[in-house]
């Protein structure tokens, strides 16, 4: 494959080695996508508490 491209083996393993480093997530990455979902899932869970505190106070009161 590569020689039909008129690039050498080696040059294409480089590539392909270097580009599967940069797919996966290094541990800090990996750290930091866990913090920002489990930040995520805190800040919808006060949303919804919000949703449904506007929804009470929105209501007209008893007469």
């Amino acid at each position: 494959m590569a020689r039909a491209q008129g690039i050498s083996p080696a040059l294409l393993g480089r590539w392909q080695h270097e580009a599967l480093k940069a797919a996966v997530p290094s541990s800090a990455e990996r750290d930091e996508i866990k913090q920002l979902r489990a930040e995520l899932r805190r800040v919808e869970m006060e949303r919804d508490m919000l949703k449904k505190v506007v929804t009470i106070f929105a209501q007209p009161p008893p007469s």
